[in-house]
């Protein structure tokens, strides 16, 4: 029977990959709108692990298709424009269309399978977080690092020994894309001060599906990157440019967003 991984790149998923990956295939679904590190994470994970299985080892990259009015788009980033709708936390499409579906579509081809779903230890499945378990009738979901009992601290220490744990920026800390609904006003603050090539991008990607009705559909859904550089710019008159990063660099990480929770 075919073996799966749901990979993200993030800590429990490596550790699945390090710990059960023999043999077994990762898969990643692309949105097209991810940032930066992360596609330059998913190409070392996939580097590393080979190395680790001496090969035995593959990981797939997941595209995307969806149609809007008989075009086919692969990135949420167009489709996104295309609506000239921003996902809402009562409309995800950008999680349905992007991450479970291309998945589920992809398992439903596979014929008897095992996908591995990771939550650790300190998560029950179900409980703690909802999944897609059983969506696929021709899937056995399991949880191999909650059954084997390895929680987040037992994962940490695994992926320091393989030297693959994430060291990714403050405001990619809980994972999703680079324009997602979930990160908070301090997380959009800190893109501001710590990348503003990507926060420049953002700022065009928000004007580029506003309706020609003039409403406005901000990133944020309350405030726009706009009000934001706004605000950032205040701060740095008041405070200083130093104290700003030092603020900025204890964000706490919001909701997190992935393929196989919150569904």
């Amino acid at each position: 029977m075919k073996r799966f991984i749901s990979f993200s790149g993030g800590v429990e998923s490596t550790t699945m990959c390090i710990l059960y990956g023999k043999g077994a295939t990762a898969i990643w679904c692309d949105t097209g709108a991810e940032h930066k590190e992360m596609y330059d994470r998913i190409d070392f994970c996939e580097q590393q692990l080979k190395v680790i299985h001496n090969g035995d080892f593959e990981l797939i990259r997941i595209k995307p298709s969806v149609n809007i009015k008989g075009v086919n788009y692969n990135s949420l980033v167009d489709v996104i424009v295309a609506k000239k709708f921003m996902p809402t936390i009562r409309q995800r499409f950008c999680t349905a269309d992007f991450k479970i579906k291309p998945i589920d579509n992809f398992l439903k081809q596979q014929g008897e399978c095992e996908l591995m779903i990771g939550f650790n230890a300190d998560e029950e499945p179900n409980k703690d977080r909802t999944g897609n378990y059983m969506k696929c009738k021709n899937v056995t979901y399991s949880y191999p690092l909650y059954e084997d009992g390895y929680d987040r601290n037992d994962c940490e220490e695994i992926l320091t020994k393989y030297g693959m744990h994430p060291s990714f920026p403050i405001y990619m800390k809980r994972g999703g894309c680079f324009m997602c609904i979930f990160k908070s006003k301090s997380e959009y603050k800190a893109i501001c001060i710590f990348d503003k090539d990507t926060f420049s991008k953002l700022k065009d990607f928000e004007q580029s599906y506003q309706d020609k009705r003039k409403r406005k559909f901000y990133i944020a859904q309350t405030f726009s990157m706009l009000s934001i550089e706004a605000e950032i710019n205040e701060e740095i008159e008041l405070w200083g440019i130093d104290k700003v990063k030092d603020m900025y660099k204890k964000v706490q990480p919001k909701q997190a967003c992935g393929a196989f929770c919150h569904r």
